[in-house]
């Protein structure tokens, strides 16, 4: 007597919002999963279209793809499977830190994983006291990843490799023309 597992209702889910999204709006999205919410977006991103994956941008962190689930699960999560879904998804990052007992690093074989993996999060991330803050700053582990600035200057990124290409400035030299090329002036 058991509830039934999550992910049989949230990976379709998670899918359905992505591909619709993506779809009616001919928009692209950055997905961004903490933990067991990265595996569940990893899940979701492989049972999209081709041409839907190919839009969505993935953001990771404290993430245990390959640190748990790649070595449980090989043929889900191991290496042939995570630079797979490295090369059909527009975008991705990943952040970690050592303190993080369960996230970790994703470790892409070849030139693909620094692309991948940032360099580990600072944690804590400042050392001392001050007078403003007399108390050392706490140590994060696996929690609070979306505090460091680092994760906003992460996402901005993505979101900038995802947007569309935008047409440069109407040229501006001399009197407006008509249709037939001549000045109107």
């Amino acid at each position: 007597f058991a509830p039934p597992c999550y992910a049989e209702r949230a990976v379709p889910d998670l899918t359905w919002r992505m591909a619709t999204w993506t779809r009616d709006t001919g928009g692209r999205l950055v997905i961004s999963g903490h933990s067991q919410g990265s595996v569940l977006a990893a899940a979701a991103l492989w049972q999209l279209a081709p041409s839907e994956r190919g839009r969505v941008a993935l953001l990771t962190y404290g993430s245990p793809l390959e640190r748990l689930y790649g070595r449980w699960f090989p043929a889900h999560f191991g290496p042939g499977a995570l630079s797979s879904l490295h090369r059909e998804v527009a975008c991705w990052r990943n952040l970690h830190r050592l303190t993080d007992p369960i996230g970790g690093p994703v470790r892409l074989p070849g030139d693909c994983g620094p692309e991948v993996d940032r360099a580990p999060l600072k944690d804590p991330m400042a050392y001392g006291r001050t007078d403003r803050h007399p108390l050392p700053a706490p140590v994060l582990g696996h929690s609070d990843y979306q505090a460091d600035p680092v994760f906003a200057r992460e996402r901005q990124r993505l979101l900038a490799r995802l947007r569309p290409e935008v047409p440069g400035p109407r040229p501006t030299g001399g009197p407006p023309q008509d249709g037939s090329g001549r000045s109107s002036a």
